[in-house]
């Protein structure tokens, strides 16, 4: 059986246990990846080693991905080579976390600064509507770009004086109902909404892509360090202080996790002066 029909399987297979769509397509994408590996190397599936594994590693760490980059293709490469032992295909599971690379430094993760986030939002209100609308959603809930980007109409609600987002098909079936918590991203998105026909249509009328096309062109014209993602860490670390407890972040962000919330949240700007002593 070839490779790409082998993977066929595994995905049926995995859609078949209920993993989320977003899961599937990660899944689709690193194990087309070890493909292409697989090819280059005149490599059979059925003969891999654990060198070979070592190889793909640092076929990896040429192209220059990340640490953390590299790490979660392993972590694919592991459910897949489980279900291939399962399947007969292979004798044993190959990977270990010993394969794992090593982190060699723990930056980290900042929040924009109230200077920066001032600035940001003149960008976002100089933008057309939809574009605005985009970004603010993300400013008032951490949404992630590609949540905000599958959004239709219907996925935005009014109920009572507050306004709700329907997150379907999230990353790792984080699929969850949130409220846009800061009033001027509320009624903005709000105000976007009312105008459009409810239909099939994205809401914003724009791609992924073309919204971190925005992102990029904001860094460039300001020399500000910046990506949408780094909206989602500014969103928890404001949430930490105003002392939102981290259980509620962690469902506002649709983590599965605490200990992740904590990762995002850690840029929070801290006031340890009821804490400490005097001498």
């Amino acid at each position: 059986m070839q490779f790409e029909e082998i993977v066929k399987k595994f995905i049926a297979d995995k859609l078949l246990e209920g993993r989320a769509p977003g899961t599937i397509k990660e899944y689709e994408i690193r194990l087309a990846e070890l493909g292409t590996f697989l090819a280059t190397e005149k490599i059979t599936l059925q003969d891999i080693t654990g060198a070979d594994v070592l190889d793909f590693i640092r076929y990896l760490q040429k192209k220059g991905q990340k640490t953390q980059t590299v790490k979660n293709k392993l972590a694919t490469f592991v459910v897949f080579n489980k279900w291939l032992v399962k399947q007969g295909i292979l004798p044993a599971v190959i990977v270990t976390q010993d394969y794992f690379p090593k982190s060699t430094e723990t930056r980290r993760i900042r929040r924009l600064n109230d200077e920066e986030l001032a600035i940001f939002k003149d960008y976002v209100n100089s933008l057309q509507e939809n574009a605005r609308a985009a970004f603010w959603l993300m400013l008032g809930t951490g949404c992630r770009v590609g949540e905000a980007a599958h959004l239709r109409p219907v996925d935005v609600s009014l109920r009572g004086k507050s306004v709700y987002v329907d997150i379907h098909d999230a990353k790792w079936g984080s699929d969850r109902c949130i409220p846009i918590v800061d009033q001027t991203a509320a009624r903005i998105v709000w105000e976007y909404r009312k105008t459009l026909t409810i239909d099939n249509r994205p809401l914003f009328r724009l791609s992924k892509r073309t919204l971190q096309g925005y992102a990029t062109k904001f860094a460039q014209k300001t020399g500000i360090t910046f990506r949408c993602h780094l909206l989602r860490h500014t969103f928890a670390a404001l949430l930490t202080e105003q002392g939102v407890p981290m259980t509620t972040t962690q469902f506002l962000l649709g983590h599965k996790s605490l200990a992740m919330t904590a990762h995002y949240a850690q840029s929070a700007i801290t006031d340890l002066s009821s804490i400490r002593a005097e001498i």
